[in-house]
């Protein structure tokens, strides 16, 4: 489709382009002591022929491109096309000015056509370096659009390789939390059993949507947490702090699991007495500020940056709101704690 159908700004431009020249020929024809009647009827049809017949060099333009067309076959094909629209241009304008008799005699000789025939072919050539210019504005486009797409593509295939790597990751935990179970506390072990297969089922039908509104991830982590509740017993305390406004929050799905289970494994698993686990999420300025908070063995070595689990949160944060999220992790003195803010609603070119 010619670019002048698509952008109704570029017709614009184009016809102003062919206005402008319409004027420049209504005072050539003055100076010529024209008429202004007949001088303005000259200067409409001839700016109307040439915006009728010129566009058609875009097509040529396309079958000559100019970066892999050789200079001797670009010469030859626009100065010989350029002298037939041009001719034609002066042919029909040269004869409706005769049957309008808007020319006095002179101009309808070959010197006469000839005169416009040059000036047809000049504007002739003009149009067709307008229309380089918009093939080269539409690749240009073309190529970030197709740079965007591969972008997108790219992270989606990284977010979906992120996503794949969690589902093992607490599954393995969750079954060598149930080994660990099974010799101490048999009937407790079938029952963590049970609350596992449910668990999963939960956690598979979550698992085939890319994003969940926080209050369901909440609901899958707190069946998580009760799993572990069994294997910890009294030392495992959670405290929760979440408001309805930050509940309808979209995130990725699954993409606290990697936060509770790092809490759990690296710090209150550790502490003899056990400790407590703080969940708060709170919506503030159309943001969503997330605190994790965990006891920790303040003897233990404190990790050089992050873990796994915490950089694949991190990553799928920026994959799925760019800069419009933050993610901090630090240790205290007894405890870790996790930040991460992100906005409520993230918009409709987000991905996960």
């Amino acid at each position: 489709m010619h670019p002048l159908i698509r952008s109704r700004a570029l017709l614009a431009g184009y016809l102003f382009g062919w206005l402008a020249f319409g004027v420049v020929f209504l005072f050539s024809a003055r100076i010529e002591s024209a008429p202004w009647k007949e001088a303005i009827l000259l200067a409409a049809i001839a700016a109307g022929l040439a915006a009728v017949l010129f566009p058609y060099s875009y097509y040529s333009c396309r079958a000559l491109p100019l970066r892999s067309t050789p200079p001797p076959t670009l010469a030859a094909g626009w100065i010989g096309s350029a002298l037939v629209m041009g001719g034609l241009w002066s042919a029909l304008l040269l004869a409706i000015s005769k049957h309008l008799q808007l020319l006095p005699p002179h101009y309808l000789t070959w010197q006469g056509w000839v005169s416009f025939g040059l000036t047809g072919s000049f504007m002739y050539l003009v149009t067709v370096a307008m229309h380089y210019v918009i093939i080269a504005h539409q690749h240009s486009e073309e190529s970030l659009r197709t740079e965007q797409e591969l972008r997108e593509l790219a992270r989606e295939a990284e977010l979906k390789a992120l996503r794949a790597q969690l589902n093992p990751h607490f599954l393995f935990n969750s079954l060598n939390s149930i080994s660990a179970l099974t010799s101490i506390d048999p009937k407790g072990a079938r029952k963590m059993c049970v609350l596992l297969a449910d668990f999963l089922r939960k956690s598979l039908k979550l698992g085939e949507r890319p994003i969940v509104p926080l209050a369901e991830e909440l609901t899958l982590l707190r069946a998580y947490l009760d799993i572990e509740q069994i294997r910890f017993g009294n030392r495992l305390r959670v405290e929760w702090s979440v408001d309805a406004e930050a509940e309808k929050a979209e995130i990725p799905t699954l993409l606290l699991q990697p936060l509770v289970e790092n809490a759990i494994k690296h710090g209150i698993a550790q502490l003899p007495e056990g400790g407590i686990l703080r969940f708060s999420a709170h919506a503030s300025n159309g943001f969503v500020e997330v605190l994790l908070e965990n006891a920790r063995d303040p003897e233990a070595d404190v990790p050089a940056g992050l873990g796994m689990g915490l950089q694949q949160v991190k990553r799928r944060l920026r994959g799925r709101y760019g800069n419009g999220a933050s993610f901090e992790a630090k240790s205290l003195e007894a405890g870790f704690v996790v930040a991460m803010t992100f906005p409520i609603d993230a918009g409709d070119d987000s991905h996960d």
